[in-house]
């Protein structure tokens, strides 16, 4: 298993420069360092968009949400609900910015990015409890947004997968809103302790240090994120221990090949399976975390976007 040439040279140069990593630094800083990175190494071409901002009062909520539509669109879209990574406590939508405009402009679709509250200032189950009202007021007013109820589908990258489970699972046992499709990308879909996840997932220890997301990193994420140990086993965390997981649409996975959440991803394919769930995964070779955002850095990851944006738009169907 070998990491994609471009990624391990990006990895050699950050090294090089020194500093501290995310974990280490501020909050702020970290944040700040996240949409640096994402913006600067993400999708190569900013691509024009309306976008629309619901602010949190206008959402009846805590949250708030971002619509990209492309350039010129009319009428009712289709929607990618889109749940944004970072360990549910970094990122926001000017972080995914160009990601949200290159899946609005490749697909035609409007994509409604859901900026929910972030830890440490808002712990578990402040994510979980803003994706299913997010969930519940695009429900309502989605013809007032301009989207085809009809022809939704849920993706998200990292934390962000865990939400788009949770987003799912939340709308079919409603029945108010249904989903086409559910992407995830490098998936959390276990959040028990580590020592216990390095057993059942060899990829945590292999690619836990030095491939970009580091143990360390992923024990800061969980101590800002839970309020204890024991909410990791909750379902809404462990998403193994969904009881009804027969309830999510067809299911499409992808994870890294030297990623540490790799094996994860691939544990939860057969699970869905099993639940009746048309669910594939897939291995895509060289690549780490995070590299749907490192598309201006390695040709490789920029072709795997496109490949994910292609199974996207048969989902969309």
């Amino acid at each position: 298993m070998t990491l994609d040439p471009a990624l391990e040279r990006m990895l050699t140069v950050s090294r090089e420069k020194g500093g501290p990593a995310l974990n280490e630094m501020a909050l702020s800083d970290a944040r700040g360092a996240m949409r640096d990175m994402f913006l600067a190494n993400g999708y190569p071409t900013c691509h024009a968009a309306e976008v629309t901002h619901i602010p949190a009062e206008a959402c009846g909520g805590t949250f708030s949400l971002y619509i990209y539509r492309p350039a010129n669109a009319h009428g009712a879209l289709p929607a990618v609900i889109y749940f944004h990574g970072g360990g549910f406590v970094l990122g926001d939508a000017a972080t995914y910015d160009t990601h949200s405009r290159a899946l609005a402009h490749l697909l035609g679709v409007a994509v409604v990015f859901v900026e929910y509250r972030l830890a440490p200032e808002y712990r578990f189950p402040a994510a979980v409890t803003d994706t299913c009202a997010a969930i519940d007021y695009i429900a309502d007013a989605s013809i007032d947004l301009g989207l085809n109820p009809n022809c939704l589908v849920a993706m998200g990258e990292s934390a962000g997968g865990n939400l788009a489970v949770n987003a799912a699972l939340h709308a079919h046992r409603k029945g108010d809103l249904r989903f086409n499709g559910l992407c995830l990308i490098y998936p959390l879909v276990d959040m028990q302790p580590l020592a216990e996840a390095t057993v059942r997932y060899p990829s945590v220890a292999k690619f836990g240090t030095g491939t970009n997301l580091d143990l360390e990193e992923m024990g800061w994420f969980r101590e800002n994120y839970l309020n204890s140990t024991d909410e990791g086993t909750l379902p809404e965390n462990t998403l193994l221990f969904q009881p009804d997981l027969d309830l999510l649409p067809r299911t499409r996975i992808y994870v890294g090949e030297c990623d540490p959440l790799r094996d994860m991803g691939l544990a939860f394919a057969p699970l869905l399976i099993e639940n009746g769930v048309d669910a594939k995964s897939e291995i895509l070779p060289g690549m780490m975390h995070s590299f749907m955002c490192q598309g201006n850095v390695s040709a490789l990851a920029l072709r795997h976007f496109f490949r994910i944006v292609e199974d996207l738009a048969d989902l969309m169907r």
